[in-house]
């Protein structure tokens, strides 16, 4: 079985092209069942940056097909317009990339930390379902590990612009000031309610928060010191706003141009509008409307290299510990290659052991219980100092051509009766004999120990 992750981001992708493939919240349980469908096993990961799938295949060329098949199939998008978009990496690439993503290390906005807690909730939600086991729980179990060490053992993390943050930057750049301006979000998915924060933190005046469920906007006010508004009032409050950020997860636009042309009706103030949604959550002719400063993910480019240039020799640090991680995590995976062999030698040894253990107190029927217990524990003992070295070496093993010698070498396989000669194979090999007739043990084997 080989990790395999297929996906595109914001290096590969635009963001119009990075939306059509993009996964809602509210339908990662569909995506989930359907990628089940084409390999049983995987998690989907999709963030404003990204959307990736990993998955466990025992077939590279069958499995990397089906990732692919997932993606066009399940986003009805031809195959051929995203392949120009497209990455795949492989086993030991596949872990190094998602520790980088997990470590904020390919993000937009290098650093950032959202996409932690997003790790965690692609891995989370397809385990609940059954999908994230064995080798992939412990890759993602470990990624998240890396994630915090990185920000535990490096200032990768500190003071770092997140995309939400970011909201700010773009509000001063066009308002000279956040401050006791009039802020409304739209939408409360974890995107949206940091930006609220961020923007209550830098000291906006009032802070509206809208969502189609007022339940959710009420207490997220409450939080902020804000106030709910109903999305039904969406034109009312967005003519009172200065700065608005939108993040629903909504699959269609909720702001066109009409809906802000009506709310702008009455108002010579400029507006911030700020699109941090996936896909989008406002029609980009919106830009047209006279006052309307329009910003979406792409447009955060300029402030994310600033960001990266500032943070770039923390980020080399952040580099040498998912190094670490990655040769920690790959070292363990590879050791499970052996783990079959030493389970084999082990049972042969032991099956062995008994045999010839009953062979012996049968001919020392009138030895006492105690002497009879103390014989069984010293073939115990015998056993396993016999076998020590071997399975050191077996454990430290990463060839399977060695281990399958090993397994040849102590028939772990059962070619041959217990107690006899292994079969013959044919040819000068297989006719080998010791003196007086009897066939040498290794005779024909093909181990080649020279």
């Amino acid at each position: 079985m080989r990790i395999v992750v297929v996906g595109l981001n914001h290096t590969t992708a635009s963001l119009a092209v990075r939306e059509r493939v993009a996964v809602a919240a509210g339908e990662l349980g569909e995506a989930l069942e359907a990628l089940r469908a084409r390999v049983g096993n995987g998690v989907v990961l999709s963030t404003c940056n990204r959307s990736e799938v990993y998955a466990l295949v025992a077939s590279l060329p069958r499995g990397v097909d089906a990732l692919k098949g997932f993606f066009s199939a399940y986003h009805r998008a031809a195959r051929r317009s995203l392949e120009p978009h497209w990455y795949v990496h492989i086993h030991r690439q596949a872990v190094h990339h998602l520790f980088r993503v997990a470590a904020g290390l390919d993000s937009l906005i290098l650093g950032e930390a959202e996409v932690l807690g997003q790790v965690r909730d692609a891995y989370a939600a397809a385990s609940e379902r059954g999908l994230c086991g064995g080798t992939m729980a412990r890759l993602f179990h470990q990624a998240l590990r890396v994630g915090k060490r990185a920000r535990r053992e490096t200032a990768i993390g500190r003071h770092a612009l997140s995309v939400s943050r970011a909201a700010v930057e773009l509000g001063r750049q066009v308002l000279g000031d956040v401050r006791g301006k009039r802020v409304l979000v739209v939408g409360l998915g974890d995107a949206g309610v940091l930006a609220a924060r961020a923007l209550a933190d830098a000291g906006a005046g009032e802070v509206a928060v809208t969502n189609r469920t007022f339940r959710r906007a009420e207490e997220l006010a409450r939080q902020l010191g804000g106030v709910a508004v109903p999305f039904d009032n969406l034109v009312e409050a967005l003519a009172k706003a200065d700065i608005l950020v939108s993040a629903t997860g909504s699959p269609g636009y909720v702001l066109d141009v009409q809906t802000v042309a009506l709310a702008r009706a009455a108002s010579q103030r400029p507006l911030v509008l700020v699109d941090i949604a996936v896909p989008r959550d406002i029609d980009p002719r919106v830009s047209e409307v006279p006052g309307v400063h329009l910003y979406a993910l792409d447009d955060l480019e300029a402030l994310a290299e600033t960001n990266r240039r500032q943070r770039q020799q923390e980020a080399e640090r952040v580099e040498v510990i998912v190094g670490e991680e990655v040769d920690r995590f790959v070292g363990w995976l590879s050791s499970l290659e052996s783990v079959p062999t030493v389970a084999a030698l082990r049972e042969r040894a032991e099956s062995i052991r008994a045999r010839e253990l009953a062979r012996l107190l049968r001919r020392l029927s009138l030895l006492p219980d105690g002497q009879r217990e103390s014989v069984e524990a010293f073939s115990r003992a015998m056993v396993k100092k016999l076998l020590h070295e071997p399975i050191v070496a077996l454990k430290g093993q990463r060839d399977p051509a060695r281990l399958q010698v090993a397994r040849e070498l102590f028939d772990l396989d059962g070619d041959r009766p217990p107690g006899g000669p292994p079969p013959s194979k044919g040819g000068s090999r297989g006719t080998q004999e010791r003196p007086g007739g009897e066939r040498h043990p290794l005779a024909g084997r093909g181990l080649g120990l020279t």
